[in-house]
């Protein structure tokens, strides 16, 4: 099938659908390519380049990441769900969203002085100015990357998120090389940028017309992108909080040794809650409200199954990853590691019940969740940044559960799912992990380096599938119906 033809709805049936969970498999499938590709080029630029270059260039993430939040009021995000005039609302969103991107991009710019100033950073300036280029490059594809998810077009998104990071990593070495320091990061940031624009572009039946640009379609869209756009400013605040006051507090090269620690949970299991919630969202739009709630309790079983055994993974072998894949000057990103590790996992536990209230059109619930944990946040890391790097993950850690918790409750009652449910869902893959984890807590005592790695890989693997099976056998049923071209009826709902 041509990927720029594909139906605009898919239907999912109860309890997550076979198609839908194809469709996550691609997207995983895209996800876990990327990110091995990443983890390389950034096991190669901690080698060439410090934890001051890192810490600079983070800290420039940040403002561009606030700023970002606001890029188009969310109005891609509410294509997804929009049943209305498709040509016409999508030309409306994307002409919005380049004439934001170039407003962001003048702002982002004129944030530098002050982000020098305040931080005594110099480089900012230039680096802020540079970085912005990246609103008015990721617009001029967003609307089609927002319909290739509309469509459940995850084999386009993953042709453009796989050339994205190829290009990012290519670039970025080879600027480390001829020694163009934080430029480098910046640079590879940028150029990947520019290649998933021309593939999503390329892929994505969709080209703008001006004549269909509508006031009326702007006004319907940003009614629900609006609070989408809210939410995602607190969210982005809770998740760059730490970031600014490490760099304020501690410097840029803590800061830069916090990115490192926080390299591997978001790659490996931080960025699998996007990829879910990527998924989960249009397939939850398109089900009816009594099929949600089996959808809901499915998701949430899947999410555990493969964010559970990660996260464990890396806190028990943080030190020979770390020390392995980075090399030695980034040791002090060992035990911040760990922490991020279980606060990776709690964020992938979040992504079913958020999906669940913008699907049934209560997305202010992730604004009331967001912003308490965000002032309790803020508050603990004033209090004991002063601790270093792993109280700051640990603020982190406990803010996002208690966040978490108060969130799955809530969205099992506006589903009627029962909390035991809810329990039973998880309780099958978490066992598997933690036997998993006290064998690989075994490995690591006696073996370290690339040794214990191989070994972990060797027994850990076989481990937590063998025991995933025995306790949860329809999460394995589950894997292997999703694997791309592979045919398989829906698995009924069996986690409680």
């Amino acid at each position: 099938m041509d990927a720029r033809r594909v139906p605009c709805r898919t239907r999912v049936s109860v309890g997550l659908g076979a198609s839908a969970l194809r469709s996550a498999s691609w997207a995983y499938g895209s996800y876990v390519g990327g990110r091995v590709l990443v983890l390389a080029s950034t096991a190669i630029l901690a080698r060439l380049l410090g934890p001051e270059e890192f810490g600079l260039v983070a800290l420039a993430l940040v403002f561009t990441s606030l700023v970002e939040t606001v890029k188009d009021l969310g109005v891609t995000q509410a294509l997804i769900v929009d049943q209305g005039d498709g040509e016409g609302r999508a030309s409306t969103a994307y002409a919005f969203g380049l004439g934001a991107a170039l407003v962001l991009w003048g702002v982002t710019a004129a944030l530098g002085p002050v982000a020098a100033a305040a931080f005594d950073e110099d480089q900012l300036v230039v680096l802020l100015a540079v970085l912005g280029l990246n609103f008015p490059l990721r617009a001029l594809g967003a609307t089609h990357f927002a319909l290739a998810q509309k469509r459940m077009d995850f084999r386009t998104r993953a042709a453009a998120e796989l050339s994205d990071v190829i290009v990012r990593g290519a670039t970025g070495v080879g600027l480390a090389l001829a020694g163009a320091g934080a430029y480098s990061l910046v640079g590879g940031y940028l150029a990947g940028t520019v290649v998933l624009t021309l593939v999503v572009r390329r892929r994505v039946d969709f080209r703008p017309a001006r004549r269909e640009v509508r006031r009326e379609h702007f006004s319907s869209l940003v009614r629900f992108g609006g609070t989408l756009t809210a939410v995602d400013v607190v969210a982005a605040f809770n998740n760059q909080v730490d970031y600014l006051i490490t760099g304020r507090v501690l410097g840029t090269e803590a800061l830069g040794l916090y990115t490192i620690a926080f390299r591997l949970p978001e790659l490996l299991i931080r960025n699998l809650a996007v990829v879910a919630g990527q998924v989960l969202f249009p397939a939850f739009a398109t089900i009816g409200r009594g099929e949600l709630a089996g959808a809901f309790v499915r998701a949430l079983r899947l999410t555990v199954a493969v964010a559970a055994p990660m996260a464990v993974a890396l806190a028990v072998l943080a030190e020979p990853l770390v020390l392995t894949l980075f090399g030695e000057q980034w040791r002090e990103a060992v035990d911040p590691m760990r922490a991020l590790a279980i606060f990776a996992l709690i964020g992938a536990l979040n992504i079913p019940a958020g999906t669940a209230y913008k699907a049934t059109g209560r997305a202010g619930v992730l604004l009331w969740l967001s912003a308490p944990r965000g002032v309790a946040l803020v508050v603990a890391l004033v209090v004991f940044v002063d601790d270093g790097l792993v109280a700051v993950a640990l603020c982190q850690l406990a803010t996002s559960a208690v966040s978490a918790l108060v969130g799955v409750i809530l969205a099992a009652r506006l589903l009627h799912v029962a909390l035991g449910r809810v329990v039973a869902a998880v309780a099958g893959p978490v066992a598997a992990a933690l036997v998993t984890g006290i064998a690989l807590a075994g490995v690591a005592a006696v073996l370290d380096g690339l040794a214990a790695l191989v070994a972990a890989a060797v027994v850990g693997l076989p481990l937590y599938l063998g025991a995933t099976a025995l306790v949860a056998p329809d999460v394995m049923a589950t894997a292997r119906g999703a694997a791309p071209g592979r045919r398989a009826a829906p698995e009924p709902d069996r986690a409680g």
